[in-house]
């Protein structure tokens, strides 16, 4: 008897349909996550790049201010501008440490509103000052007001992102916020030339304009600030339980989880966390360096006042495009310790350019690998700490002790190039290359650390930070 079955091609297994089956399904997953990822990004990074750019600009535009007039108008002789300068810091680094446990009990919204608005008042204020103590006083205030935003900003990004999406969003926001203020050097010069308009000198002028812009964009800060993820509105409810789950797969952490003091106390016994916070000390040291200083390093140059003001501004451009790029390369490569390593050679290189270079160019030059190398790895210090601490907790102690320290490095920064030392400012230099090579040793110890770590976890089964299957960042 015949059969009336006819095959026309090979019969695929039921094992391989389901394969592809399971592919499909995976494709149209990564398809639907990135979609999500897209309008996070849109939501969250564009209005925290702004912020920071004018944080930079209200705090640092006391450098070209300085050599546009205030400098003489208010006697910064000896060492006074350097006092100016780390009057910031002593509140700014108060301030970090209770910042991220008031924002968990409070409205998002009505904190960024608030401190915006303070800091941008604030800022407005330095225009007005007529003495020395004065200019100390109001930055001080600057500090209080400024301290709680970076830790906040950081916080915020490390909520909403896996680990290995958030160097890329730290790079961004970082380069992009430095990329913008860098632009308030050629706006200072433009402002300087209104002097005498209003019966103000024209160095006033430059803190008049980014005072007022500042103290206005608090106020649209209501409507585009977002809530926590558990507590953003503006996600569908299949949106948000997509964003629970990658969240919790990546680090198996509760979103929810309440602070107290006995995981607080677990957090602060970490020796890890006050490691890995500490990086952040030595690279913000010889960022500030740069910062407050390279107007005067062109000025001993033999640049004038306007050009000084301008040259300020081309090295955060490339420092903008190297950070995006080595931000994607690390988030790809699933690295931060290489990235930070390389870019504080980087900077230490910079440096002996800066101080032994045999001619303007060669100082010129060391001036850009300073800005760009101390700049791109501020975002993987940020990162490499991010990425190792495991639960809510734990990040809202480690993130602001971070930027304590990173405050610690603004007040050494500030005293590091000093005014006797003009024009090869040879202590500054040899302070600078101490901090960085501390860096480039804790890094390199940290990285073998968890190299090791790692290793027992797979070879052993040993259980890191107490979550199966999560292993360090190296």
């Amino acid at each position: 008897m015949k059969s009336n079955t006819h095959v026309t091609g090979d019969v695929v297994p039921p094992s391989e349909v389901k394969d592809v089956e399971i592919e499909h399904l995976d494709a149209v997953e990564a398809v639907i996550n990135k979609r999500l990822i897209r309008k996070i990004d849109f939501r969250i990074i564009p209005v925290l790049i702004l912020l920071f750019a004018f944080s930079l600009i209200d705090r640092n535009i006391i450098a070209t201010a300085r050599v546009a007039g205030m400098g003489k108008d208010l006697d910064l002789v000896g060492n006074r501008y350097s006092v100016a300068l780390l009057s910031l810091f002593p509140l700014y680094i108060l301030i970090e440490l209770p910042t991220n446990f008031i924002l968990r009990r409070i409205s998002v919204k009505a904190f960024f509103f608030g401190m915006v608005l303070c800091w941008g008042v604030v800022a407005l204020c330095h225009a007005f000052v007529q003495t020395y103590p004065q200019l100390v006083a109001v930055r001080v205030l600057l500090g209080l007001f400024e301290g709680s935003f970076q830790p906040v900003c950081i916080y915020i990004v490390s909520s909403w992102y896996t680990r290995y999406e958030t160097q890329r969003r730290l790079a961004i926001w970082f380069a992009l916020g430095q990329l913008i203020a860098a632009f308030s050097g050629i706006l200072s010069y433009g402002l300087s030339t209104l002097n005498g308009t209003g019966g103000l000198e024209g160095w006033r002028w430059i803190y008049i304009v980014p005072g007022l812009i500042t103290t206005v964009l608090a106020f649209p800060l209501w409507f585009l600030i977002s809530e926590f993820p558990e507590k953003a509105k503006w996600l569908k409810p299949e949106e948000l339980a997509q964003l629970r789950a990658s969240l919790s797969e990546d680090r198996a952490e509760i979103l929810e989880e309440q602070m107290n003091m006995a995981r607080a106390l677990k957090a602060l016994k970490d020796w890890k966390v006050w490691l890995l916070a500490s990086l952040l000390f030595f690279l913000t040291s010889a960022a500030y360096t740069m910062s407050f200083f390279t107007p005067t390093i062109l000025s001993s140059l033999g640049y004038s006042v306007a050009m000084s003001q301008i040259l300020v501004t081309p090295p955060y451009i490339a420092a903008c495009l190297a950070n995006i790029t080595t931000g994607i390369a690390a988030d790809k490569l699933h690295m931060r310790s290489p990235f930070i390593i390389g870019h504080g050679i980087l900077t230490m290189v910079g440096f002996g350019m800066i101080g032994w270079g045999p001619n303007t160019g060669a100082k010129m030059t060391g001036i850009y690998f300073s800005i760009i190398g101390s700049q791109c790895a501020i975002p993987a210090v940020y990162t490499f700490l991010a990425n190792n601490v495991v639960g809510t907790t734990k990040r809202q102690i480690a993130v602001p002790l971070q930027t304590v320290w990173g405050g610690i490095g603004g007040i050494a920064g500030s005293v590091y190039f000093r005014q006797q030392d003009y024009p090869l400012y040879r202590p500054g230099l040899y302070a600078s290359f101490t901090s960085l090579s501390l860096c480039l040793i804790l890094t390199t110890f940290l990285a073998i650390y968890f190299w090791r770590e790692n290793r027992k976890a797979e070879r052993d089964g040993k259980i890191l930070e107490g979550v199966q299957h999560f292993r360090y960042t190296l």
